[in-house]
């Protein structure tokens, strides 16, 4: 096993060491990433938002969401949590643009 300081050189690694190092830091489908989305995320400080919430695992969201004081969080399962949790902003693309929105031609007088 090896170990890799944070300010190591990531790029210095093989392939296999990088999956390795996400698999200790417990980065969700590192399996399935190109060696350069592995040493983008090992070397940042502090990963995305998107990845410690992948990392939590459901006890741990059942607790944040009674320290927040939303109720019967024991009956939800995983994904619910999230939702309440982290909610991702709804995308209207009718709104886009003011697609939705009908003009007139002017009329122009024929002379």
């Amino acid at each position: 096993m090896i170990r890799v300081s944070r300010n190591m050189n990531y790029h210095a690694l093989e392939y296999s060491e990088l999956k390795q190092e996400a698999k200790e830091r417990r980065i969700k489908f590192y399996y399935v990433m190109k060696k350069a989305q592995l040493i983008t995320l090992l070397s940042m400080d502090t990963l995305p938002i998107k990845y410690l919430v992948e990392k939590k695992r459901i006890g741990e969201l059942r607790d944040e969401a009674r320290a927040r004081g939303f109720p019967c969080v024991y009956r939800m399962n995983r994904s619910a949590l999230v939702d309440l949790l982290y909610p991702t902003p709804k995308y209207d693309y009718k709104d886009q643009h003011n697609a939705d929105k009908h003009y007139t031609p002017k009329k122009h007088d024929s002379e």
